[in-house]
């Protein structure tokens, strides 16, 4: 089923002027930090965070069933650092009833509040158990039916904790399914949900979690840092420790955490600058998330003092409105010419006077100047006057001394003014619809942070209808706030569902959405599971012509996932409906070199040298994108690049002499490669001995 496409809306070409360059679809995961500070998932920080809140990134996954379906798979994961886990783990009310669970029953229930340290519990009692070198987590797709894992059969191991997280109610049908099993190779399985219910519906497997003491997880990560880093003893780490917790303010801010992933940073970045003198402890504190908090509460509020300015005891008609669109504006557009400032905040002073049903008063101009709008700010405004700090060249930008203040304003405008949530939702779909890439990208990072408010809210009103959009802009910007959003780690299962329902879904345009999703840099728990939703998507008449799925499997590429991408490539190009999209992601994988590469060798042929990938099935990808009259002529570049990379570099030649000689067995790509070879200024002067030897073997 393909959407109806309007005449006056149809669908534009690659490269056209509403469509934004494929090379800056990908979202920084600098937008992570800047809007969630210390919450930024650690899968898109690409760091294993051993203590409370995260641990796991980076581990072996093992199948449960084979990878060739298109629909995604359960898979179970080994998780790293459990042994490091244990040694910072602070005890919680929930350890005792957990351990009496285990012992009693083989599957069992935690749960407490996103962000509480709930995992980590759930990981420690898993570890007392069975061992820190024998605990798994199971990873379940959000759409496959827990009767799935019936078939888990021999991975569940005996002898082994496994670990669940799922949302929804589904947590009954898993321990009628996995019960038995689990109870005859005497394993434990510990499911985490959201606690929704009230005491009293709490089912009987299930302890209720909540988050330790914020000073004891300082307390507790501190001592680790300064006696297993810095090698201090116990007397002088606990004088330390003591001193820093005397500081006017540090206690306070601790209480004030939200959750204990806040507290395990402030004690990192206390650590850092160990020793510290007060002036230090101070700074550090200035950029704690409980800081930040507190700073956009002032920044939002309003300046009174001005009045007195005035005269006449009150402050002049709508200066606290127009000053509060201004720092929303101002924070929206970090890092972005401060013309954007100026522009976004005039749109959003329109929206709130028109969900006021107020009359039009029109722009203000010459009033006030952006020191008086900024009140707070103002410092930050005057460090962005180094052009260095604005993209273009500007002179004055919107900069943050710190990023992460970012996150904190726009939080702040959603949560203390509630009564303007729909005029700032309506205020970013006007962004998006109307501004240029820039505004674009800030307004749809914007609506990714609020969707771990209001996640079916913003997707309703704004995301859902970006994604739908016959524009490739609109859809992309509805890709950034679905990655933006998956970047605080809260909603990412319902971003997950999200895509799942778009790449699965009756609708073209949606399914196009869902893969610039990949190509803007999601990351599924499993590759299979990204690979399934571009296998499906790739299958759509209207990708026939777009690079978008090429460009989602080169944002899935690297050096750890290059065999497994190369083998789902091998598996598209035996099948017609989906070798252009092969062939394209071929020659975007084959001209990717690392910034660390010697002598700017493509990463894939690296790969291919050290035994990393199939020979074989490069041979056949190869012949595919030479082959093809679409990429004929990119596909010869980037061949001869591949050439000239293995005349200059001994340790991959053996490798393309090789792919030479299969390539040279066919006649008609034997004819082509000479014709291309003969009218490459590299070989003018003759072909390398081992080149005409590869071509003639």
């Amino acid at each position: 089923m393909s959407d109806a496409t309007p005449e006056d809306e149809t669908e534009p070409e690659a490269g056209s002027p509403d469509e934004a360059d494929p090379e800056s679809w990908w979202l920084d995961p600098r937008v992570g930090e800047e809007l969630y500070g210390d919450r930024f998932s650690a899968v898109y920080s690409r760091l294993g965070i051993s203590g409370v809140g995260a641990v796991g990134v980076g581990n072996t996954i093992k199948i449960v069933n084979n990878l060739g379906r298109p629909s995604a798979k359960p898979v179970i994961a080994d998780l790293m650092g459990v042994a490091d886990l244990l040694k910072v783990y602070v005890p919680t009310a929930a350890d005792e009833g957990l351990r009496r669970k285990l012992d009693e029953l083989s599957a069992a229930g935690l749960g407490g509040r996103p962000y509480t340290g709930r995992r980590s519990t759930a990981i420690v009692a898993l570890a007392r158990r069975h061992g820190p070198d024998r605990v798994n987590e199971i990873l379940l797709p959000d759409d496959v039916d827990p009767a799935e894992l019936g078939r888990a059969g021999d991975s569940i191991k005996e002898d082994h904790g496994y670990l669940l997280q799922l949302p929804g109610n589904k947590h009954g049908r898993v321990i009628r399914v996995l019960a038995g099993l689990l109870r005859r190779r005497g394993a434990s399985l510990l499911l985490i949900r959201d606690d929704d219910s009230r005491a009293g519906a709490r089912p009987g497997a299930e302890v209720p979690h909540r988050p330790p003491d914020p000073v004891d997880v300082f307390r507790t990560h501190l001592r680790h840092h300064l006696c297993d880093r810095l090698g201090s003893t116990d007397e002088d780490s606990d004088r330390a420790l003591d001193g820093y917790l005397q500081h006017d303010g540090l206690t306070t801010d601790l209480h004030s955490c939200y959750g204990p992933r806040e507290a395990v940073s402030i004690a990192e970045a206390v650590g850092a600058v160990h020793p510290a003198d007060d002036d230090t402890v101070a700074q550090v504190l200035t950029r704690s998330q409980p800081r930040r908090r507190a700073h956009a509460a002032e920044v939002l509020g309003t300046d009174r003092s001005s009045s007195a300015e005035t005269g006449t005891g009150r402050r002049p008609r709508r200066i606290d409105q127009h000053e509060r669109a201004f720092r929303i504006a101002y924070a929206v557009f970090a890092r972005q010419p401060l013309h954007y400032v100026f522009e976004a905040a005039g749109l959003l002073l329109e929206e709130i006077d028109g969900q006021a049903k107020r009359t039009d008063w029109g722009r203000m101009a010459l009033q006030y100047p952006v020191a008086e709008l900024l009140g707070p700010l103002k410092v930050d405004w005057h460090d962005s006057r180094d052009a260095t700090n604005s993209p273009g060249g500007s002179s004055r930008s919107a900069w943050l001394r710190d990023g992460a203040m970012r996150g904190a304003i726009i939080d702040e405008a959603w949560h203390e003014f509630d009564s303007t949530r729909p005029a700032l939702l309506e205020w970013l779909n006007k962004l998006v619809a109307a501004g240029d890439e820039p505004m674009q990208r800030a307004a749809a990072e914007a609506a990714g942070l609020l969707a771990h408010h209001d996640f079916d809210r913003v997707c309703t009103d704004l995301v859902d209808k970006w994604a739908a959009s016959p524009k490739p802009r609109l859809r992309q910007a509805a890709a950034w706030a679905m990655v933006a959003a998956d970047m605080g780690g809260q909603v990412g299962h319902l971003v997950r569902r999200q895509i799942r329902d778009w790449a699965g879904g009756g609708r073209n345009y949606q399914r196009d959405a869902a893969a610039r999703v990949y190509a803007s840099g999601l990351q599924q728990p499993d590759l299979s599971w990204s690979l399934a939703d571009l296998r499906r998507i790739a299958q759509d008449p209207m990708q026939q012509h777009t690079y978008t799925v090429a460009q989602g499997i080169r944002q899935l590429y690297t050096a750890h996932t290059a065999d497994r991408v190369v083998a789902e490539l091998v598996n598209w190009s035996e099948q017609r409906q989906l070798q252009p999209h092969a062939a394209h992601a071929l020659l975007e994988l084959a001209e990717h070199v690392d910034d660390d590469s010697p002598g700017g060798v493509p990463d894939l042929l690296l790969r291919a040298a050290a035994q990393e990938v199939d020979s074989g099935g490069l041979v056949q990808l190869w012949r595919l994108a030479l082959l093809s009259p679409a990429r004929s002529r990119w596909a010869w570049d980037a061949f001869r690049r591949w050439l000239i990379s293995a005349d200059a570099d001994e340790t991959v030649r053996k490798v393309v002499a090789s792919l030479v000689a299969d390539l040279a067995a066919g006649p008609s790509l034997r004819r082509r490669m000479d014709f291309s070879l003969d009218r490459s200024p590299h070989f003018n002067g003759g072909l390398p001995e081992w080149l005409d030897a590869a071509m003639r073997r």
